[in-house]
């Protein structure tokens, strides 16, 4: 269980430097335009976005292998 809290807090202060350095920007208004963002704030999703990192953080992993066979099977059948 002591697990949960830091990486609760190494995800919260890893979002609050380097979210909008990635691409995670709430707070922009060009969202509120095309009305595709359903947070309110980069506060607001960047604390739900680091109270689930135990079901994001596997998911991701899965997407990044998935991503890294498929490239590999490309450069090996090129080869």
């Amino acid at each position: 269980m002591l697990i949960y809290p830091i990486g609760f807090l190494i995800t919260i202060t890893f979002f609050k430097f380097f979210g909008k350095r990635i691409g995670f920007d709430y707070d922009r208004n060009e969202n509120e335009m095309h009305g595709w963002d359903d947070w309110d704030s980069n506060e607001q999703a960047f604390t739900t976005f680091a109270i689930f990192w135990p079901a994001i953080v596997p998911m991701l992993l899965i997407i990044l292998i998935w991503k890294m066979i498929f490239k590999f099977g490309k450069w090996y059948l090129k080869k």
